[in-house]
């Protein structure tokens, strides 16, 4: 059985490398990743610093 759960991610790099981050944090807290699909990116200027934001659905072992 399976389970999607959203998440946000950031980076100061690029979209891409905030989609890694969501993957990669997930991977190794031991989620087992079948799937996933961006659902939005936007982005944000703090304090002169541009981030990039995604936010991904993800599908996990339940």
């Amino acid at each position: 059985m399976l389970k999607m759960i959203e998440v946000i991610g950031m980076s100061g790099i690029s979209y891409s490398d905030a989609v890694k981050s969501v993957i990669k944090s997930l991977s190794e807290k031991g989620e087992k990743i079948h799937f996933f699909e961006l659902i939005e990116h936007r982005g944000a200027l703090k304090n002169g610093i541009l981030e990039f934001q995604v936010k991904v659905k993800v599908s996990v072992e339940y």
